[in-house]
């Protein structure tokens, strides 16, 4: 009888132990999440080939719905949060993100890390997906909203034709502060309402809101317990500007991003400067101790992102410093490009 039961407790505590039940509902599509679970757990251990991970997914994953739903277990069940890092950014000791490699090589990261895994995942199934950079509000980990600067990362996923939020970060299981773990995966942040997420989740660019009234900054700032969710007609359609985004250029996407930004919130310092270095830190960060090859390519993508902010603050009337803080990058950008070898 002690046996029998032992035997049934293991079988349920392994059901639960990596997500959740044997089957879920996501999108109006049954998902075998035991299946998909163990799937997520394989690709765990073929971190070594970054390829195997893709075929992986590609190959045992039949939906849209089903392939966002594993990388988001994948990244949530097999990654630990750092906090030491985070506290170390938030004194201003350390001010980029990790390259990917270091991010699998680790397997420890902050928001922005995972985000940028996420997208990398989707984008080599085709999966339409943005890094997202903004506010949020609710784990004790991230300091109160400021509109001097961002304090966290996410993004938002096209299934099926529709753009969803996604925060994977909020979903992890493993801290590297033991007191934080949860007890399981948290999907409450997959495939979310894009009103529900709105409450504690305001990007930069308000278009990654995935809705047509947009709500401002300072509602979500001061308007906590007060804002009313509108009604659920506010989502867009399918052809909405994010589609448009999609097809363009990276370099022009966060060009896109970072004048939508600039617009949106004017109070953040800089806040396409921000943006724009977040991605292209590789070449302006001296100080890592990395040893990141650089290319000719390297600087000129940065050249250029430089030089459509600088048009655009100009264009704008934006604050005269940035502009000569672009152009100084520029100058200084160009000058590294030429040293090296053609």
């Amino acid at each position: 009888m002690k046996k029998n039961l032992l035997i049934i407790f293991l079988l349920f505590y392994g059901l639960f132990a990596f997500g959740q039940n044997r089957t879920a509902v996501f999108l109006g599509q049954q998902l075998d999440t035991f299946r998909l679970n163990k799937i997520a757990k394989q690709a765990a251990k073929e971190e070594r080939s970054w390829d195997k991970v893709a075929h992986l997914f590609r190959d045992s994953c039949h939906t849209e719905t089903e392939k966002v739903y594993t990388i988001y277990t994948y990244i949530a069940g097999s990654y630990k949060y750092d906090m030491n890092r985070l506290k170390l950014i938030y004194k201003r000791e350390i001010k980029n993100e990790l390259y990917l490699p270091e991010v699998i090589k680790k397997k420890k990261g902050v928001c922005g890390d995972f985000a940028n895994l996420f997208v990398t995942l989707c984008d080599s199934l085709n999966i339409g997906c943005f890094r997202v950079s903004g506010y949020s509000r609710t784990f004790s980990v991230f300091h109160p909203v400021k509109k001097g600067y961002y304090n966290h990362a996410w993004n938002v996923v096209r299934v099926n034709g529709r753009w969803y939020p996604l925060d994977v970060t909020f979903g992890m299981h493993h801290f590297t502060n033991k007191n934080l773990d949860q007890d399981r995966i948290n999907y409450d942040f997959l495939f979310t309402d894009p009103l529900k997420f709105g409450i504690i989740h305001l990007p930069a660019d308000p278009a990654f809101q995935c809705l047509n009234n947009q709500r401002s900054y300072k509602e979500f700032r001061y308007k906590r317990f007060l804002w009313k969710i509108p009604d659920s007609k506010n989502v867009p359609p399918s052809d909405s500007i994010l589609n448009q985004r999609l097809g363009k250029d990276w370099k022009d996407q966060l060009l896109d991003e970072a004048f939508a930004a600039q617009k949106f919130n004017p109070k953040v310092k800089g806040a396409g400067v921000k943006l724009l270095e977040v991605r292209i830190n590789k070449v302006i960060d001296k100080k890592a101790k990395r040893k990141q090859v650089l290319y000719r390519t390297d600087y000129e993508d940065a050249i250029y992102l430089y030089q459509g902010l600088q048009q655009n603050l100009i264009e704008n009337k934006g604050k005269k410093k940035y502009i000569k803080y672009c152009q100084y990058r520029i100058w200084k950008l160009g000058q590294e490009r030429d040293k090296l070898k053609k």
